[in-house]
């Protein structure tokens, strides 16, 4: 396990525990006695060699403890209590994954900006994400097939068929993440092998129950709690551990979906109301110069988009920097270990950068920039509304030293104009009219929700 994990419980504040905390504390931490970085992420297809080194790690204390505990004749009470750790390690990661997608957070709609670009353009995940995230109802759906699955582990009357649900939903899961390169496989192949694990006690007498049609008397081995306190205290743990876990992360996640400002792949900042859409670029100028439409240009806007919140982004000639940062999951790196600029989960915790008075929207909401190469720039704002001035500043971390300041006027409801100086100090004036675009993705995606 990552000792990181352990920093994490023991620096928790109960006072300030988000919908963050309650996932992370679940969601990940598989065995992991060496981090391999690589482009992949932390948890990458070389990272895999963790759990050859456990499966070695515990061939070789079995074989010790064999050797030091003959006299023992079975072991029983200990099979049955590493089967009530698994059941609830296993429980706990599947009802959280479930709830982020219940509360539909973590796929969520396309941006306008994402609509308008290539698909060649997006990383795979983003690719996946998208078209899970224009249907709600399906990342819905999903989020029941984790959610279910784990609470029926925390039964020990349905627990065989909650870990039968999460090894299938996870398998499925682990093989989605190697496909689109979406980050968490490691973590999914963990949560498959714990469900295999936890059927496996089951698994012969489901055999000849189903497929030999014999007679089935189950036996089970449980602990005798014969002093009165043990019996209170396992009712107590399940009590306090299922309404503290289960009933807090559920309330917590629900809170941050109702006040979709805690929502960490949504921009919290408002946009200017009623710019939101696709905009064509009727009319550029560079320090007073008309600059026709090019494709090659490098420095005239093809087209801009708005989103509900203060995001601009626009289409140009000029390849930025791909930023990997993809959602809440492992940050991409590039080999450089001391660099914890690129290695920190806390850039993603809108909490924490609400409390250290940073701009959320310039780092944990970094999905709509996150993954897309291309030529589409993206700019949050700080809109000015008494004066009409956008304090504009680039998302993407590799050029967030790209700032501009730009008056808006709003001729009429389709129609604005920008003026002022661009990242490169040119004075530029620039004339948007909007198009009600319509996108087939959306499109095809409502008519067959209609039948």
């Amino acid at each position: 396990m990552y000792w990181n994990f352990y920093d994490h419980i023991f620096s928790l504040k109960l006072s300030d525990v988000t919908y963050h905390d309650a996932q992370s504390i679940v969601a990940f931490w598989p065995p992991q006695f060496l981090l391999i970085e690589s482009e992949e992420g932390v948890f990458g297809f070389l990272n895999y060699i963790n759990f050859i080194v456990v499966l070695i790690v515990a061939i070789l204390g079995g074989i010790l403890w064999t050797a030091l505990d003959k006299k023992r004749p079975s072991y029983n009470t200990l099979y049955y209590w590493i089967r009530v750790v698994a059941r609830y390690r296993l429980a706990y990661g599947m009802i959280g994954w479930g709830l982020k997608k219940i509360f539909m957070m973590q796929m969520v709609l396309p941006t306008v900006g994402m609509l308008n670009t290539n698909f060649a353009d997006m990383a795979e995940k983003k690719l996946y994400w998208g078209h899970v995230g224009v249907q709600l109802g399906y990342e819905v759906f999903l989020g029941f097939g984790e959610f279910i699955p784990g609470v029926l582990l925390l039964h020990r009357k349905t627990a065989a068929l909650g870990a039968a649900l999460a090894a299938v939903v996870c398998f499925n899961i682990t093989l989605a993440n190697h496909f689109y390169d979406a980050g968490v496989a490691v973590p999914s192949a963990y949560f498959t092998i714990i469900g295999i694990f936890i059927l496996w006690y089951d698994l012969p007498r489901i055999w000849r129950l189903l497929v030999k049609e014999q007679t089935i008397i189950p036996i089970n081995h449980y602990p005798p709690f014969s002093i009165a306190w043990q019996s209170y205290a396992r009712t107590g743990l399940k009590l306090v551990g299922n309404g503290l876990f289960l009933v807090l992360a559920t309330l917590l996640w629900g809170y941050g979906w109702y006040n979709e400002h805690n929502n960490y792949n949504i921009p919290n900042t408002p946009g200017i109301a009623g710019t939101q859409g696709y905009y064509n670029v009727t009319e550029y100028r560079v320090n007073g110069k008309v600059i026709p439409y090019n494709p090659f240009d490098t420095l005239r806007w093809h087209d801009a988009t708005f989103e509900r919140w203060s995001s601009l982004s626009y289409k140009t000639n000029r390849a930025a920097e791909v930023d990997r940062m993809i959602g809440y999951s492992p940050l991409r790196v590039r080999g450089n270990t001391t660099n914890r600029e690129l290695n920190q989960t806390s850039t993603q915790d809108s909490n924490l950068l609400s409390r250290q008075k940073r701009k959320r929207d310039l780092g944990v909401t970094r999905w709509e920039v996150g993954g897309m190469s291309g030529d589409r720039r993206y700019f949050y704002y700080d809109a000015d509304t008494v004066n009409h001035i956008l304090y504009l500043q680039n998302k993407n971390r590799a050029h967030k030293n790209e700032k501009q300041i730009l008056h808006y006027t709003r001729p009429s409801e389709n129609r604005i104009i920008l003026s002022g100086t661009n990242e490169f100090n040119d004075s530029i004036y620039v004339v948007l009219d909007k198009w009600e675009k319509e996108y087939p993705l959306q499109v095809g995606r409502r008519t067959l929700a209609a039948f």
